[in-house]
This record gives C-alpha cells, sequence and structure tokens, in this order.
C-alpha cells in the first residue's frame, strides 16, 4: 500500500502547492533521507526546517507551524 501511494503520489498530487514543516532532529522521518523525496514529489513546495524539533513538531513548536501555513496558503 505505500509502495503504490509512493509511486502514484506525485502523479496525483504534485502539483498542488505544499508546505512541509519539518523537525530536523526527528528520528524516525530523518530530515537527510525524507526531505529530498518529498521535495522531489511537489513542484511547488515550500520547506521550513525546526532545527530545534524532534518527532513531535506539533508540540516542538506549534507557533511556528501554524505560522508557515499562514505564510504559505492565507
Amino acid at each position: 500500500m505505500l509502495v503504490r501511494l509512493n509511486e502514484e503520489l506525485p502523479r496525483l498530487l504534485g502539483a498542488k502547492p505544499v508546505v512541509f514543516v519539518w523537525g530536523m532532529k526527528d528520528p524516525a522521518f530523518r530530515p537527510k533521507r525524507v526531505l529530498p523525496e518529498a521535495r522531489a514529489a511537489f513542484s511547488d513546495h515550500q520547506v521550513v526546517e525546526l532545527h530545534d524539533a524532534s518527532h513531535y513538531i506539533q508540540e516542538n513548536a506549534p507557533e511556528m507551524i501554524a505560522d508557515a501555513i499562514r505564510r504559505r496558503f492565507l
């Protein structure tokens, strides 16, 4: 299922605008591995790196997440 999603995601949603708000200390979704794939899948993307945040970014930096969403979509 996840392999299929990974293969079809760029075709289905790749032109949509996105913002990736990423905890740069995330041990589960390591930024050096995951962010290049995410950038490649979406042509219209912005990346906000939360240098002190880990996996649960909503607990580490809720204001920064909200600000990134507002800047991108409002």
